[in-house]
C-alpha cells in the first residue's frame, strides 16, 4: 500500500502520514473539503488530486495556481512510485510504498 509523507519543504521534518487505501481519489488542496488538507496561501482551494488510472496512482494538477512540481519542473501529471516527491506550495509530498 503506497503512504503519502507530507513535510515541510523548508525543513524536511514529517508533518503527517497518510496510507492511501483504496479510495477511488484523494483530495488536495487548502479548502476544508479536502482529503488532505495543506493549510497554506499559496496552496489553492482544490490543488492537485491522487487518482486511480488503470491500476497505476497517478497525481493531476487541477490547474492551481501555483502550480505542482516534481524536481523543481511543473507537472499536469505524473504515476506515482516509490520514493517520488512532489512539491506543493510549502509543503513536499513523498510517496513511499509500504
Amino acid at each position: 500500500m503506497m503512504e503519502l509523507h507530507v513535510l515541510n519543504r523548508k525543513t524536511g521534518q514529517l508533518v503527517r502520514a497518510f496510507a492511501l487505501g483504496d479510495a477511488a481519489e484523494v483530495l488536495i488542496g487548502r479548502h476544508e473539503g479536502c482529503d488532505i488538507r495543506l493549510d497554506a496561501p499559496s496552496v489553492s482551494r482544490e490543488h492537485c488530486v491522487i487518482e486511480s488510472i488503470d491500476g497505476d496512482l497517478h497525481l493531476r494538477d487541477l490547474e492551481s495556481t501555483g502550480g505542482t512540481r516534481c524536481s523543481g519542473a511543473p507537472i499536469d501529471d505524473v504515476r506515482l512510485q516509490h520514493g517520488l516527491e512532489v512539491e506543493v506550495g510549502p509543503a513536499l509530498l513523498r510517496f513511499i510504498e509500504g
